[in-house]
């Protein structure tokens, strides 16, 4: 009976194993920062925001100080803003602009964050009745 339990782990691990590291090998295969920073302004042009946060994301986990990281963080915070979520919008500016208060395009960091706070405060009419 022990050896039965023993047996079923083993095979769960090794399953577990493999599955792990076939999605390792797919992240590895998309490039360096500027493909990831590419293919991410990509599928911002396509209006597919989610798989562009995922893009900026794994730029910004791999290579978190490069000139890519911090253009894909305004690029995550403009995502969210564009998918109707404000808040994640409003934090991902401040984060950017807590860690970069000198950087060149600080402004828009600000830019994005008051776009977001309007968009929170829209009532249901300002939907469908343009300002």
């Amino acid at each position: 009976m022990i050896a039965r339990i023993f047996l079923i782990l083993t095979l769960a691990w090794f399953a577990g194993c493999s599955t792990t590291h076939e999605k390792h090998t797919s992240i590895t295969e998309e490039g360096d920062a500027a493909e990831l920073f590419k293919n991410g302004k990509r599928q911002m042009k396509l209006s597919n925001y989610l798989l562009a946060i995922e893009k900026f994301e794994a730029l910004v986990s791999r290579y978190p100080f490069g000139v890519y990281a911090q253009q894909a963080q305004l690029e995550i915070a403009y995502a969210n803003y564009a998918m109707a979520e404000p808040d994640i919008a409003i934090a991902q500016a401040d984060d950017f602009i807590k860690f970069n208060p000198q950087h060149e395009h600080v402004d828009y960091a600000y830019y994005i964050k008051a776009l977001a706070n309007f968009k929170r405060f829209e009532g249901l009419l300002d939907r469908f009745v343009p300002r």
